[in-house]
């Protein structure tokens, strides 16, 4: 869900939460000796399946077309019920898009 704040007619500014839920999930190691013990260790592991994160963007308009940008930060560790150490990162990501508008 997000909010929008419009200061002028050609740009839009966006900020809100989301939420994430994991369908599947392959973990593959093809490096080293230690890949067994890796594989075992993601197994084991008490993975959180579902996450919020914190979006903001910008869209740009000019006349039909449509330059935007966002980006989200998850606000919550991986792991499940805290003591799980695997998977040490929370998710980044950046989003461009350009577009058309058929109509005004």
């Amino acid at each position: 869900m997000q909010l929008q704040f419009k200061p002028a007619e050609f740009i839009t500014f966006l900020g809100g939460v989301q939420y994430s839920y994991l369908l599947h999930q392959k973990d593959v190691f093809a490096l080293g000796a230690n890949n067994l013990a890796q594989d075992q260790a993601f197994k084991n592991d008490n993975a959180r399946k579902n996450i919020f994160g914190a979006v903001f963007g910008i869209d740009i308009n000019i006349d039909h077309f449509i330059i935007s940008g966002k980006a989200c930060w998850d606000l919550q560790n991986n792991n499940g019920d805290g003591s799980s150490y695997t998977p040490r990162y929370k998710n980044v990501w950046l989003q461009v898009t350009v577009g058309f508008r058929l109509y005004n």
